[in-house]
């Protein structure tokens, strides 16, 4: 499992820079730095809502899917990395978000 720090405080997701979800997917498939990557499991919080997913709790240590096929933490889907970071200051959309632990491989 993958420490995770969130700094997408506009998900709903998002309880002190950590994630609330049991799991989250970060796409992209042809990405070549960290822009090129999006977190997909980001839920825009709202005024009404503080967590639209109903997860409650700081989740320290998640599973982590992903469809970056040139990062060198990709290992058949899924990140090997001890720790990441997804990145989005202001995000109102996951396109506005990225796995700011991207590495290219060679």
């Amino acid at each position: 499992m993958t420490q995770l720090k969130c700094n997408v405080a506009t998900c709903a997701s998002n309880k002190d820079n950590c994630c609330c979800r049991p799991a989250i997917k970060v796409q992209g498939k042809s990405a070549c730095k960290c822009c090129d990557t999006r977190c997909e499991s980001f839920t825009n919080k709202t005024n009404e809502c503080s967590n639209a997913t109903h997860f409650d709790n700081v989740n320290n240590s998640l599973e982590v899917k992903c469809t970056a096929e040139n990062c060198v933490y990709n290992a058949g889907g899924a990140c090997s990395a001890q720790d990441i970071t997804i990145d989005g200051h202001g995000a109102k959309e996951m396109s506005q978000t990225e796995c700011a632990s991207f590495r290219q491989s060679n």
